[in-house]
């Protein structure tokens, strides 16, 4: 009798074409790069597509300058009158609008960030200035200065407002102290 062992002749299996597993070191580094590809195209998809917001009080100022006088709201008010109409504009007390020397010319109301800014057109000598003033909730810097061309502003803040003053560069010396004289008014 023959005896037949199993292990020697075993069934006949076809060879499988499966391919082995990927090794977890390329799993990672596949996760890992397409991560990066999504967070940073996100990031330049958003500086892209958005404009930087900072500084944009003296953008607005530096537009409110260029602004023609006749499209403000209120033309030729009084210092009295100016600093009524600055108050019920904003809603809050400001600081004194009487600059010694300075003739107020016109006054409008912009909204910047959703909130009401004054700007104010002046003239002291034959020079003239624009100023700009919001009320300040932490986010605009404390002192800022910036050219454009011929016009220079200067960005500060008076206790809970900031005040940005633009005028001609030739001329800074005649308009600047401006904002050193709101600054002490506060």
């Amino acid at each position: 009798m023959k005896l037949i062992e199993s292990d020697a002749e075993g069934p006949i299996v076809e060879e499988s074409t499966t391919t082995p597993p990927r090794p977890e070191k390329r799993r990672v580094s596949i996760s890992l790069l397409f991560t990066l590809a999504v967070l940073v195209g996100t990031v330049v998809t958003i500086y892209t597509l958005l404009p930087a917001r900072n500084q944009i009080l003296v953008t607005e100022a530096f537009a409110g300058h260029r602004r023609d006088r006749t499209t403000f709201d209120v033309v030729g008010p009084t210092g009295g009158e100016l600093q009524a109409w600055t108050t019920g504009a904003l809603g809050k007390q400001v600081p004194m609008f009487a600059m010694p020397g300075a003739a107020p010319l016109a006054a409008a109301v912009i909204t910047i960030h959703r909130r009401n800014a004054s700007l104010v057109r002046s003239r002291v000598g034959t020079e003239e200035f624009t100023v700009l003033m919001q009320h300040a909730q932490g986010w605009a810097p404390e002192s800022a200065e910036r050219d454009d061309g011929e016009l220079h502003a200067s960005l500060k803040r008076v206790g809970p407002w900031t005040v940005v003053t633009v005028g001609l560069k030739a001329t800074m010396a005649t308009w600047l102290p401006m904002v050193h004289v709101l600054a002490a008014g506060k």
